[in-house]
């Protein structure tokens, strides 16, 4: 199996990182290698050992960039076809095996990325197969301009997903850029973002930070 490195984006939330880090640890399951990056957009020293501590990551950086860039820097680093991305409060609530989610990314190129956060049942598209397993995907040609086809929910993603719609646009605050790499997607033909069929609404994911990300700028 591909390894799957892990990225967590984290800033200063320390309570909220560790909670994060271990209900992952615990319920985040997988075949094959799962290895961490730890993406820190210039926290404070005791923030990084907290979190550097309760992981012992593969790899990570603690520079300043702001959101998009600090994204950018660890997908760069990642070296791994799949990435899973993890920003530092989004609590695994219940098991999740990304097993079978690897095995479809990796079998078919129509596949950028399974997006498993919250998602709005209207976004949905038509259900398909793909590896053996039913997916809806995320349709290009929403009309509402501030569909959130891209978001920073927790995803698996191929490396086909960045190869084909670029980086993180960057100077942006997350939700910005949120939206401007949605038209991204939107904008081009290219590997779908899919949700797995028969998940809940909410994911497997408790959004569980008070203090808005608009601080990892």
């Amino acid at each position: 199996m591909e390894p799957i490195t892990v990225i967590l984006q984290t800033y200063k939330r320390t309570d909220y990182a560790l909670r994060t880090i271990a209900a992952a640890r615990e319920l985040l399951h997988y075949q094959g290698e799962l290895r961490w990056y730890v993406a820190d957009d210039g926290s404070d020293v005791a923030h990084v050992a907290s979190v550097l501590g309760a992981l012992d990551p593969w790899g990570f950086h603690t520079e300043r960039r702001g959101y998009g860039a600090n994204a950018n820097a660890a997908w760069g680093a990642a070296e791994s076809a799949l990435t899973f991305w993890l920003e530092d409060d989004f609590m695994l609530t219940q098991p999740l095996d990304l097993t079978p989610h690897a095995y479809a990314l990796m079998d078919c190129a129509e596949l950028g990325m399974v997006r498993l956060g919250y998602i709005n049942g209207t976004m949905l598209g038509t259900p398909q197969e793909f590896a053996q397993r039913r997916y809806h995907t995320l349709p290009r040609d929403w009309p509402d301009t501030s569909f959130y086809a891209f978001t920073g929910h927790p995803s698996l993603r191929h490396a086909r997903y960045r190869a084909a719609y670029g980086d993180y646009p960057v100077g942006l605050a997350p939700g910005e850029t949120e939206l401007a790499y949605a038209y991204q997607y939107r904008a081009h033909e290219g590997p779908l973002i899919v949700w797995p069929e028969g998940y809940p609404p909410d994911g497997f994911f408790a959004h569980i930070g008070a203090i808005k990300t608009e601080t990892m700028l």
